[in-house]
C-alpha cells in the first residue's frame, strides 16, 4: 500500500472513532448492547420504570466519562418516543460552566426547564411557548439585571439553539442565587412553569407522558483545592431536598458524577429510582489472588462497536492487536476511541507497513503512552485510592475515612477515568489495566 493510501486509510479509521457523541442524535446504527439481557438493561429499565409509574418522577442516571451514556441515553429517547412518549434532550454544558463547584439547586432547576423550552420550540416552533422561564424568573425577582443572549453554539458537530445561558450571565446568576436563599417563591414558580409546559406538548403531540433527560452533569468538578466546595453542593442538588429537582407531570433523568454514591451512599432515597451504566465487562471480577481474567464476551461485543463504526478495520490492525487494545482500555468506549485514534496517528507518522500485527508494534506502544500521561500526575493519595480499588473491588464508601482528605483522590481518578465500575449482579470496582502496572 502506498504512502498516500496509508494516510488515507489511517484518517478515515481516525475520524470513525469521534470523542464524543452528539445529544439527541440517533447512533443505532452504530450501536451494541453491552448487557446480556434486558433485566441488566438499564436504559430498558429506566423505560420500564417510567412506563410503569402512574406519577412522574425523577431519576439518577450516573456512570464514568466515556462510558457511552449519551449513546445510551439517545438510545432512551428513540425507545419512549417508540412508545407514544415525548422525550426531549437538554445538554446541561450549553447552559452550566461545570467546573464551577459552588452549583445551586435552582440553577439547575433552571437549566432543566431552559433546556426543556428550547427543545420544545426546536421541535415544535417558537410559537408554541408565551414566555420562558428567563422572562418569569427575570419578572420574580424584580432586578433590572439585562440578560446577554447566547449565541448560537455547536455542540459535537450540532448545532444548538441556546437562548440564554447562566454561565455567560453571573450577574443574573448571582441575583437568583440571593433570591432563592431568601425565598422560596423560585420553586413554586418553577413548578408551575413545567405544568404550563407539559400542557404545551400534550396539547401539540397528544402524549400521556412527557420526559426530560438532563445530560452532562457527570462532567460536574472542581479546581484543585475546592473539592469540599463541590461535595457541597452535590449534597444541596442530590441529597438535601431532591424534591425540589421534581418537574410537576414531567419525568426527568438527571445524570450524575460517577463518584456521587462513593461520597453519598443513600442518594438515592430522594429519588424515584437510580441507574448505573457500567463499562464493558472485559474482564471477570478478581479471583482470590487479585488476577483479573479477559471476558471473552465483553471484548467481543467492543470488537462489534468498531465493525459498526469501520467495517475495514483489519486493513490497518489485526484481530489480537485490536482486542488488547480493548482490554486495556478497560472496556471503556472513551478510552478504546482514543486508544485507536492514537494508534492510527502514530501508525502514519512512523509510515509503517499496515496491517499492525504486533501487539508490541511501536505505534500500539506509543498510542498506550500517550493514553497513560494522566499516571504522571498520580500522588500519594491517588495510589492508595487505586490500590484499595483494585483489591477491594467493592463498595469504596466504606473505606472513607477523613472525607476532607479522601474526597480529591476520588473525584480525580473518576474524573479519569482510572477506576471503572463493572456490573456481575451488583456494581463493583477495579483499576484499568493500563494503570494496573503503575499501581
Amino acid at each position: 500500500m502506498s504512502t498516500q493510501n496509508t494516510n488515507q486509510l489511517a484518517k478515515a479509521f481516525f475520524n470513525a472513532f469521534p470523542m464524543s457523541a452528539s445529544g439527541g442524535a440517533d447512533e443505532s446504527s452504530y450501536y451494541v448492547n453491552r448487557s446480556d439481557d434486558d433485566a441488566h438493561d438499564p436504559v430498558m429499565n429506566i423505560q420500564q420504570a417510567i412506563e410503569w409509574e402512574e406519577q412522574a418522577g425523577s431519576y439518577l442516571f450516573t456512570g464514568l466519562r466515556g462510558v457511552g451514556k449519551t449513546t445510551e441515553l439517545n438510545r432512551l429517547i428513540t425507545e419512549l418516543e417508540n412508545a407514544g412518549i415525548a422525550a426531549f434532550y437538554c445538554d446541561a454544558s450549553s447552559y452550566l460552566d461545570l467546573t464551577d463547584p459552588n452549583l445551586s439547586q435552582a440553577e439547575l432547576v433552571l437549566t432543566a426547564l431552559a433546556g426543556l423550552s428550547d427543545a420544545i420550540r426546536k421541535k415544535h416552533g417558537h410559537d408554541i411557548l408565551k414566555e420562558t422561564i428567563w422572562d418569569r424568573t427575570r419578572q420574580l425577582l424584580g432586578s433590572d439585571v439585562t440578560l446577554k443572549p447566547k449565541l448560537k453554539t455547536s455542540i459535537a458537530g450540532v448545532e444548538a439553539e441556546v437562548e440564554f445561558a447562566l454561565q455567560d450571565n453571573p450577574d443574573f446568576k448571582k441575583h437568583l442565587v440571593k433570591f432563592v436563599r431568601d425565598s422560596g417563591e423560585f420553586f413554586l414558580q418553577a413548578q408551575q412553569f413545567a405544568l404550563e409546559l407539559a400542557k404545551a406538548i400534550r396539547n401539540k403531540t397528544n402524549a400521556t407522558k412527557i420526559v426530560l433527560v438532563v445530560d452532562s452533569l457527570e462532567r460536574l468538578s472542581a479546581p484543585s483545592g475546592f473539592e469540599q466546595d463541590l461535595f457541597n453542593s452535590l449534597r444541596e442538588i442530590f441529597y438535601n431536598d431532591p424534591s425540589r429537582l421534581q418537574l410537576g407531570e414531567i419525568s426527568v433523568i438527571y445524570t450524575a458524577p460517577p463518584y456521587l454514591h462513593a461520597v453519598l451512599p443513600n442518594v438515592d432515597s430522594g429519588f424515584s429510582n437510580s441507574f448505573c451504566l457500567p463499562n464493558f465487562k472485559v474482564m471477570d471480577k478478581p479471583r482470590e489472588d487479585n488476577i483479573c481474567n479477559r471476558n471473552a464476551d465483553g471484548i467481543c461485543r467492543m470488537v462489534n462497536i468498531v465493525q459498526r463504526r469501520f467495517t475495514d478495520w483489519q486493513l490497518l490492525i489485526s484481530q489480537p492487536v485490536l482486542e488488547n487494545l480493548i482490554w486495556m482500555s478497560g472496556g471503556n468506549v472513551r478510552r478504546l476511541f482514543s486508544l485507536l485514534r492514537h494508534t492510527a496517528s502514530k501508525a502514519a507518522l512512523n509510515r509503517v507497513v499496515l496491517p499492525l500485527t504486533e501487539i508490541d508494534a511501536p505505534a500500539v506502544k506509543q498510542a498506550l503512552a500517550e493514553e497513560s500521561k494522566p499516571l504522571q500526575w498520580l500522588n500519594a493519595d491517588d495510589r492508595k485510592w487505586l490500590k484499595i480499588c483494585r483489591e477491594k473491588s467493592g463498595n469504596l464508601a466504606q473505606h472513607i475515612s477523613i472525607l476532607e482528605q479522601d474526597l480529591p483522590p476520588i473525584i480525580r481518578l473518576f474524573d479519569h477515568s482510572l477506576i471503572l465500575d463493572y456490573q456481575n449482579g451488583s456494581i463493583w470496582y477495579q483499576v484499568s489495566p493500563i494503570v494496573r502496572d503503575h499501581v
